[in-house]
């Protein structure tokens, strides 16, 4: 799931590029925090209350992460 989503995010930033919106690198963590399903919304809570966890690379781990974990939980 995050995985798609994440894809999903990455296409629309590449066309946002494309027409030259620059600024959505910016905003680009906040952005795809806010199109996760309320399922995540402890993680999301997790990640904007911390003020060190502005890396892209860092939201995504954890992210990934996150999935791995709750995959392993199911079985």
């Amino acid at each position: 799931m995050v995985t798609e989503h994440l894809n999903s995010f990455n296409t629309i930033v590449s066309q946002l590029l494309s027409v030259y919106i620059r600024n959505i690198y910016e905003d680009k963590y906040i952005n795809v925090l806010c199109f996760l399903p309320y399922s995540w919304d402890s993680l999301v809570v997790a990640i904007g209350s911390n003020k060190n966890t502005s890396k892209f690379d860092e939201i995504v781990s954890s992210l990934l992460s996150k999935e791995i974990r709750r995959k392993n939980m199911e079985r």
